[in-house]
């Protein structure tokens, strides 16, 4: 039987107790007020239209007896209404509330018979239904129905010691009372254990389908990045090494011809250049997603660092009409210099490639315990709902720039990079306003945990420096998207 069987309609039940909670013991908890809260009108109902069933037989068996009946049928009335109002308004005691109304219908019932000189036995047949059909409808725990049953015998004790008359012998009526609350007792605490179980294998199964659906989601992304991988790669690595090979035969068939050998030979170092920037940004892809990348945190002159990233910018936009302006009003960074460098050289790679003309900033200023970096281009911009896309892995946003384009690594390894060293990354742009991505790093070290990986020395790590890029990126320079 599944739990949410038990739960019936939850129409009436406060939004208070819909609300998650954490600890599993408390979930359950709450699950069981829930049920309570949902079960009780129906208990309220029941229990009313049985008095209210039984008046028209009092009134031909007992017609004396029907004013004092319907005068404790008012009383039960009205605290049944409060029990529903203390119910709605105080969820989380819902059981203990419903625990309080049918002691004090046990009580009316009891009180009815000395009112009417009736009988002890139907005293107890009422008992006996109201002990038997409470943990039915309520989940009634062992605290629960014993305080039922307890004042239920009491009450008993009480109007027989009153000297209301039985047909039977009271000690066979106390017995038989006495039995019966000792076995509802036991069934209500085995109920709620059977729902408690039921609400943990619910929550179980729910949390399986969970992590399904997302390990599920994961594996479709790993084969959607797969394909595109291998769709990117392949073309971008097939476009160089054929570049290559065509001048590689056009220098053997130009021995003679100095001068044109120089020029192949330099064209085919550009692009050989560009086949190796394009490895490393895999790899390096790759080791940020492992964890594998080995910081070197020491201080290093960030203002010098700001300068010589923004005279590599100009080479990239050489021939174009764009300004290349730096700020820096941080003379010293405790970072690892290769990879703010590697952060910086493929933010400005970026704005170089979307910027035809106008202007490219590069600044860098302190915020409190911060180093704000940011890079701002008046390209053709990304548009807003893209924002979170670029930093994907092989995301490529805006028209392509002319010549050849990057596979879109470049911001998603600059976000790895920059979480690694314990920062954020965001970017403000709009399609034809340019844009500006800022790069928030703590004044100290705060490397973030990359689990333990096996790490590799720094030597192994291709830093991609910033010579490189005027040599990588010349022949990627113009264009209106930023290839990324």
């Amino acid at each position: 039987m599944r739990a949410s069987e038990h739960f019936g309609s939850l129409a009436l039940v406060p939004p208070l107790l819909r609300a998650p909670c954490v600890d599993p013991r408390e979930r359950h908890a709450l699950g069981l007020e829930r049920l309570a809260c949902a079960r009780l009108p129906f208990a309220v109902g029941l229990l009313l239209a049985f008095l209210l069933g039984a008046l028209p037989i009092e009134a031909y068996y007992y017609p004396r007896h029907v004013e004092t009946y319907v005068l404790v049928l008012g009383v039960e009335l009205a605290f049944s209404v409060a029990t529903l109002l203390a119910a709605r308004f105080r969820p989380r005691r819902a059981r203990a509330i419903a625990t309080a109304w049918a002691c004090v219908m046990a009580v009316c019932v009891l009180g009815y018979y000395p009112l009417v000189g009736g009988d002890a036995t139907l005293a107890l047949a009422a008992l006996l239904c109201l002990i038997s059909a409470m943990p039915a409808i309520l989940p009634f725990g062992l605290k629960h129905q014993v305080v039922l049953c307890a004042v239920c015998t009491t009450g008993f004790v009480a109007i027989v010691a009153f000297g209301v008359p039985s047909a039977l012998p009271w000690p066979y009526l106390l017995v038989s009372l006495i039995a019966v609350g000792s076995l509802s007792t036991i069934g209500a605490s085995s109920l709620v254990g059977y729902r408690l179980e039921a609400m943990q294998r619910e929550a179980v199964l729910r949390q399986a389908q969970e992590n399904l659906h997302l390990a599920l989601g994961r594996a479709e992304s790993a084969v959607a990045l797969r394909s595109r991988l291998v769709a990117n790669v392949s073309h971008e690595l097939r476009t160089p090494v054929n570049v290559i090979v065509g001048y590689s035969d056009m220098v053997l068939d130009a021995v003679d011809d100095a001068k044109l050998v120089k020029n192949l030979a330099r064209r085919i170092r550009q692009y050989a250049v560009s086949l190796d920037a394009l490895i490393s940004e895999l790899l390096d892809l790759s080791r940020l997603s492992c964890g594998k990348v080995d910081l070197v945190s020491e201080r290093l002159d960030l203002h010098r660092m700001v300068e010589e990233v923004a005279h590599d910018t100009r080479l990239l936009v050489r021939g174009r009409p764009v300004a290349v302006i730096a700020e820096c009003s941080v003379d010293q960074l405790t970072s690892d210099p290769m990879r703010l460098r590697q952060i910086l050289n493929n933010l400005v790679t970026n704005a170089a490639r979307a910027t035809k003309s106008g202007t490219i900033a590069i600044a860098a200023r302190r915020d409190g315990p911060w180093v704000l970096l940011s890079v701002r281009d008046t390209g053709c911009g990304i548009a807003p709902e893209q924002h979170e896309a670029i930093f994907d892995a092989f995301e490529q946003v805006g028209a392509p720039p002319c010549g050849v384009t990057g596979i879109g690594l470049g911001l998603a390894i600059v976000r790895q990079l920059v979480e690694v060293l314990g920062g954020e990354i965001g970017v403000k742009s709009a399609l034809g306003a340019g844009a500006t991505f800022e790069v928030r790093l703590p004044l100290a070290p705060a490397v973030a945990e990359r689990g333990d990986p096996a790490q590799i020395a720094p030597a192994d790590v291709d830093p991609l420096p910033a010579a490189r890029a005027p040599h990588a990126d010349a022949t990627l320079a113009g264009g209106c998207g930023p290839a990324l």
